[in-house]
């Protein structure tokens, strides 16, 4: 073994053993703030707040039935604590109990209108269970009382591209970059944002803008074979045969079973008199789809960005 891989497993070793210290020291702590609580909790059985800090203790430890019992014994002390129903709701939907946790953030804000964490937390849930025309509306709420909650801002964004509207995610999203830290998935939202719009453009005739826009998802997606075979075909739509073979040959680089790619580069060699190497690409192309059964009926196929919206 070389002194540099021997460096490596070392340094290796160092960061496993200094990731299980530092999970180990997590998982010791929150053992002692359960119980601390805990403690806390037996000598003023009576005392809500006391309780609603042990149930936070127990979720933060992944406990969630414990931190459910906890809350549920608030309540039972004092049934008005808006903020002992969301923290109840939050650990419901943890448990995938999505009707109960819609119950409790909505007794929540009922209770307390301005309570931001039960309007993200509802506005969440009917996102993640396709009402977004609603959540929305709890997001844009939330983002009026707190314009810094990226989690909302990200929320929203999301479920804007979900019903289509990728201009309104794409604003949001564009908002999350300004941030000096990127929120996790965020980039990869932008980039999928915009390989959307762009099919929009494309489906409406508009190939150039849609090259503009893929560009733009390019930034954030170099390794997706489907962004360069639907770049591949604007190019095609504005008969710009040398930069569409690019494109499909790039998505076949990453993807050598890319039916599409491989049959719209035999086009293009048809298209520039090279009969020879479009025929091994439409080769390629009935071994991959036996269902067409000759040359004839692979050449007569159609690949264009209808793929794509399927």
């Amino acid at each position: 073994m070389s002194r540099i891989t021997s460096a490596c497993v070392l340094c290796c070793l160092f960061l496993l053993t200094f990731e299980v210290a530092a999970k180990e020291r997590y998982n010791h702590w929150a053992k002692e703030k359960i119980r601390f609580h805990y403690q806390r909790v037996q000598r003023e059985p009576h005392n809500v707040g006391l309780r609603v800090l042990l149930s936070q203790a127990y979720y933060d430890d992944g406990k969630y039935s414990e931190a459910e019992e906890q809350l549920n014994r608030a309540l039972e002390l004092e049934p008005d604590y808006a903020e002992a129903h969301c923290n109840l709701a939050i650990v419901l939907q943890a448990l995938t109990r999505m009707p109960e946790a819609r119950e409790h953030f909505e007794v929540a804000l009922a209770l307390d209108s301005t309570l931001v964490e039960a309007m993200a937390g509802l506005g969440t849930l009917l996102c993640a269970t396709n009402r977004q025309g609603l959540g929305i509306k709890y997001l844009e709420k939330v983002l009026e009382l707190d314009p810094q909650r990226i989690s909302a801002r990200f929320n929203i964004a999301v479920a804007y591209h979900k019903i289509g509207d990728t201009r309104m995610a794409i604003t949001h999203l564009e908002r999350m970059m300004e941030e000096p830290v990127k929120y996790p998935g965020s980039e990869k939202a932008l980039g999928q944002a915009y390989f959307t719009r762009g099919l929009t453009l494309l489906q409406a005739k508009k190939p150039e803008e849609a090259l503009v826009t893929f560009a733009k998802a390019f930034q954030y997606a170099t390794d997706d074979e489907d962004l360069y075979f639907a770049i591949g075909i604007s190019h095609l739509k504005l008969e710009q045969l040398a930069n569409a073979e690019q494109a499909f040959a790039s998505a076949v680089e990453l993807d050598a079973r890319h039916v599409p790619a491989l049959h719209n580069l035999a086009t293009v060699c048809e298209r520039t008199n090279r009969p020879d190497e479009a025929r091994v690409y439409y080769e390629r192309v009935q071994d991959l789809t036996p269902h067409l059964d000759s040359i004839e009926a692979v050449r007569n196929a159609q690949y264009d960005e209808e793929f794509l919206l399927r």
